[in-house]
């Protein structure tokens, strides 16, 4: 027997981080049958989602404050959110944007799961969908587009619904872990053109691998298909750019950039946010074509824009270690050795 977690794959620290494993499975164990993922997203979410959305959501957001309870780490949400609003220069009550945040933790955890299991007129249901047209429109132009989603709310909520529209998607990213078995489904098709398989990422991946990524990218774009690609990722590396995020300075991926710059496909920038009842608000902003040099700062400053409006929706940005630790002292690596799209372990993504 094996679960659907382990089906997925992932290895990264705590709640948070999510790893490449291939598509072997793995025989379940005492010690997996234990653990939390196995309680939490093949035990408990189930049962959740079997009480509706807005009770499935109200019990979820009981769950993270009851994870946030504990002292330390109450202390550290506190100290994050402190700084985040002073780097933004914003106006928030410090303690009451807290408690939000941490209702935020275990729906930031459930991923996709609370759509598990629902029709496509369901799961279209709960979406208050702003600006679809703007990647509809671009796909119709023929050139392909690159989807710049990042790690702020329901962002896996958002990708199960563009997967639910049969927009023709592929994703540049690591592959998620304990997401829902439609949208597992999904990007283990190998029935598709530019199968979904190609394109994944992984942790210390060698050149010649991250090499074939961005060719099989910039063939899927040239096909007409939409890339996905995170733009909030912290990589010292020799591609990425430097910005400033949350009051820290250091590089950023900057792939999506130069793939833009290379391919002539439109940035679509998208959001997605947590809504109350388990609903949820996906967002598309209208396409640009970015200049490589100022690409990314222009693309932090759009989502510093999101968190200081919406600060409990920042569970990523305000708890992950990789936006915490000081960044001031992280070089960019000179482009003299490219490792091409090798995603640096500093990096928890999924």
């Amino acid at each position: 027997m094996k679960t659907r977690s382990q089906r997925t794959g992932s290895n990264g620290p705590a709640l948070l981080a999510s790893e490449a494993t291939g598509s072997k499975d793995h025989t379940m164990t005492l010690r997996h049958v234990f653990s939390w993922k196995f309680l939490f997203y093949d035990a408990l979410l189930p049962l959740l989602r079997r009480l509706g959305p807005s009770r499935c959501d109200a019990v979820l957001a009981g769950l993270g404050r009851l994870a946030s309870a504990w002292p330390p780490t109450k202390a550290a949400q506190i100290a994050a959110m402190e700084t985040a609003r002073d780097a933004l220069g914003a106006d928030w009550d410090v303690r009451a944007a807290r408690k939000a945040l941490a209702a935020n933790v275990a729906r930031f955890v459930a991923r996709d799961y609370p759509l598990d299991g629902l029709t496509r007129d369901e799961v279209f249901s709960r979406f208050d969908i702003q600006g679809f047209e703007h990647l509809e429109s671009t796909l119709a132009q023929g050139r392909g587009a690159i989807l710049l989603g990042c790690h702020l709310g329901a962002y896996l909520a958002g990708v199960h619904w563009l997967y639910r529209t049969g927009a023709p998607v592929r994703l540049l990213v690591q592959r998620p872990g304990h997401v829902s078995g439609f949208l597992n489904e999904q990007i283990h098709r190998a029935d598709t053109p530019h199968p979904q398989s190609g394109f994944f990422l992984r942790r210390r991946m060698p050149a010649g691998e991250g090499a074939e990524r961005l060719v099989r990218a910039r063939m899927a774009l040239r096909d007409g298909l939409a890339v996905y690609l995170s733009g909030d990722i912290p990589w010292p590396s020799c591609h990425a750019r430097p910005g400033r995020f949350l009051g820290q300075s250091r590089p950023f991926q900057s792939v999506w950039a130069e793939l833009s710059s290379i391919t002539a496909a439109p940035v679509v920038p998208i959001f997605c946010l947590h809504q109350p009842g388990g609903r949820y608000a996906l967002r598309f902003d209208p396409p640009f074509h970015p200049n490589p040099a100022t690409a990314v700062p222009q693309y932090l400053e759009r989502l510093e824009s999101l968190i200081a409006a919406h600060p409990s929706e920042a569970v990523a940005h305000l708890t992950w270690p990789c936006y915490l630790e000081a960044g001031d002292a992280l070089p960019i690596p000179p482009p003299a050795r490219p490792s091409f799209l090798a995603p640096a372990p500093l990096v928890a993504e999924g």
